[in-house]
């Protein structure tokens, strides 16, 4: 009974994260990939020490495959603005500064990682943006 409730949760709860990419910096792909992968081990960190409600929603995540969307955002200050409203929805939000060894300036703002949370609230944030 219990892993029915479960499942029936999962299912009408989905829950995902989302990388939002600055689209201004014109970043290598390469470079884009890799910090991608540090904003999602960031929300997965911030996930985990966060909350009750938080880890279990990232419990409910690794459990429905860990789905993932990439977007774009065309700024600074429009990633900025994500990272303020998420934090105001108590979404996890994890920003990616550049530590400057390659092709960026050190403490640029490269990615925000939103989530993992209920995909509803991470669509309210982002439903906006384009696909990278």
């Amino acid at each position: 009974m219990i892993q029915k409730l479960l499942s029936t949760s999962i299912v009408a709860n989905p829950t995902k994260l989302a990388l939002v990419v600055r689209g201004d910096l014109k970043m290598s792909k390469g470079k884009t990939a890799a910090q991608c992968a540090h904003a999602a081990v960031l929300c997965y960190q911030n996930a985990s020490h966060g909350s009750e409600t938080q880890n279990a929603l990232l419990q409910r995540w690794c459990r429905m495959g860990q789905p993932k969307i990439v977007l774009r955002a065309d700024s600074y200050e429009q990633l900025n603005g994500l990272q303020l409203r998420a934090q105001e929805a108590h979404v996890v939000a994890a920003l990616v500064r550049d530590a400057g060894r390659t092709q960026l300036e050190p403490g640029t703002a490269t990615v925000l990682g939103l989530g993992p949370a209920v995909a509803a609230d991470v669509d309210k944030l982002v439903s906006h943006l384009k696909l990278l």
